[in-house]
């Protein structure tokens, strides 16, 4: 009987897989994305997901529902993100969750496992799109804290090239050349190197920081592009001056943020100091007690 119930289980997801590809007209576009897929894209399962998810009826009921994911990859994608890319990332997180109530089935056959195991793949597929925003949360937080934590640094090259008579366009692309091995890495020069592209194609400077300020999505890179477009054309020492001002803000602001991860740091290894003293506790206390019983 449970081997039946979980055959059964694989041929209910299996035809309605086949259906989704029947409905939405995507056994192309699996077999192409399976074979040309890039880095970043959906996964080639999760192909008539997003189809589904396309649809008007259903694009218009579901993604208004999705705005925290929403806005937290707008802010990893500078600042935008369309209905597509949230398609996509929603798909996505319904293949993975398709694949587990999958795998849980596959596991349950041939193991003839109970209904726990049913239960548990449920479990684990429900929270699976909790834990997939829950993840690209982190991301937007890890991405806010390297960039608090590398303008400083960003900023006191700067006013050390302006200091030695470098303009500040000059002095910024010279501030990227130096770390353009992770500048693909790095949000922050990643950010930049788009600011300075724009004005090689002909934006203006004013427009290109504001660009940057508004990618980075970070208040401390606003202030630092606000800043520079005010004081820029000013040049000589008031420009120095407000550098000079800002830089000992960010500074601040960076010992904040490290004072704060130290805390955090420490926080989290509480625990685990717990549990190892704990353990010494049994190992050196349990031989006196048998000791003693006997």
């Amino acid at each position: 009987m449970r081997s039946a119930f979980w055959w059964t289980w694989l041929a209910a997801l299996a035809l309605l897989y086949v259906w989704l590809l029947w409905k939405t007209k995507t056994w192309g576009a699996v077999l192409r994305s399976g074979r040309n897929k890039k880095k970043g894209e959906p996964a080639p399962i999760a192909e008539p997901f997003r189809a589904w998810l396309e649809l008007p009826p259903l694009n218009n009921r579901i993604l208004p529902w999705l705005h925290r994911p929403q806005a937290h990859l707008a802010l990893l994608h500078g600042g935008i993100c369309s209905n597509e890319r949230l398609a996509g990332w929603a798909a996505q997180t319904i293949g993975l969750s398709y694949l587990t109530l999958l795998l849980a089935g596959l596991l349950g056959a041939l193991s003839g496992g109970g209904a726990e195991m049913a239960v548990l793949g449920i479990v684990v597929a429900a929270l699976l799109p909790l834990l997939r925003a829950r993840e690209i949360g982190k991301r937007v937080e890890e991405r806010r804290r390297m960039i608090v934590l590398e303008l400083p640094e960003l900023l006191s090259r700067l006013l050390l090239l302006v200091n030695a008579g470098e303009n500040v366009l000059r002095a910024l692309e010279k501030c990227l050349h130096r770390r353009k091995g992770t500048a693909a890495e790095h949000p922050l020069y990643l950010e930049l190197s788009h600011a300075l592209e724009s004005l090689k194609r002909g934006e203006t400077y004013a427009w290109a920081m504001e660009e940057f300020g508004r990618r980075c999505a970070v208040p401390e890179a606003k202030l630092f592009a606000t800043t520079v477009i005010m004081n820029s054309r000013r040049g000589g020492e008031t420009f120095v001056a407000s550098l000079q001002e800002l830089s000992r803000t960010l500074w601040e602001r960076r010992k904040a943020m490290a004072r704060t991860l130290g805390e955090q740091a420490s926080s989290k290894m509480a625990f685990p100091l717990a549990i190892i003293f704990l353990l010494i506790l049994i190992l050196v206390g349990a031989p006196s007690l048998l000791m003693m019983s006997t």
